[in-house]
């Protein structure tokens, strides 16, 4: 059994590309992209053949740690490791996500892998929706996959709130989605984005989190379990 390589689509109009010609940062980060995508495919098909509790990770360029300086240092390894601690056992994870994921991906592409690879996950997590702000401009289209998305979720998902606004557009759009849904779809919503600063915080395209970013995103994931008594 194997799971299908999942890529970020092409775009008519690929911003991060032509940033990449104008910022070196922006390069470097982009280079980095495929190659984790490799190490994340190469991985879920080591973990396909093991037994023990799984993980399955959805969403973004975030939960492929892009922006990190190491696959060690992201997120997903850091509760994985925790959570093996934690547990005394040894947990399995299948990161699915895919750089330049938006609601509709996960929806479409990620969620199905669970009951087309009748994979009986114990924890289901997903960070998404920077890149339907970043490429959607009205709200009600964007509140409209956001809703999908949450139909779509398995019940007793881990889903990480949009950062917030102070003003009403795309990133409320989607906060009033997923707070008046979740608790019908028993769905636990938590922070990834509440840091105590964003200085310093992100990686040399100044988009993707770095190391120190990625440590508190592990550890507001980490206190949504402990506060949802999951263990």
């Amino acid at each position: 059994m194997e799971l299908p390589q999942l890529r970020r689509q092409k775009r008519r109009i690929d911003l991060s590309r032509v940033a990449g010609h104008i910022s070196r940062g922006v390069a470097l980060i982009n280079s980095t992209v495929e190659p984790r995508a490799q190490y994340w495919d190469d991985w879920n098909q080591k973990n396909l053949q093991t037994q023990g509790p799984l993980w399955v990770a959805l969403g973004d360029s975030v939960t492929q740690g892009i922006g990190s300086s190491d696959p060690s240092t992201c997120y997903v390894s850091i509760v994985l490791n925790r959570l093996e601690e934690r547990t005394s056992q040894k947990w399995r994870l299948l990161n699915l996500s895919m750089s330049g994921a938006r609601f509709s991906d996960v929806a479409r592409l990620q969620i199905p892998l669970i009951s087309d690879h009748d994979l009986k996950p114990d924890l289901v997590s997903v960070i998404i929706g920077s890149n339907d702000i970043m490429w959607r401009r009205g709200p009600r289209r964007i509140a409209n996959d956001a809703k999908s998305l949450m139909e779509s979720l398995p019940e007793g998902t881990y889903l990480s709130r949009v950062s917030q606004s102070n003003k009403k557009g795309r990133r409320s759009a989607i906060a009033d989605v997923f707070e008046t849904m979740a608790f019908s779809r028993g769905i636990e919503l938590f922070g990834a984005w509440n840091w105590p600063t964003s200085k310093g915080m992100w990686a040399q395209d100044k988009f993707h989190p770095n190391d120190d970013a990625y440590r508190y995103i592990a550890d507001n994931l980490w206190a949504s379990l402990h506060s949802a008594s999951f263990f």
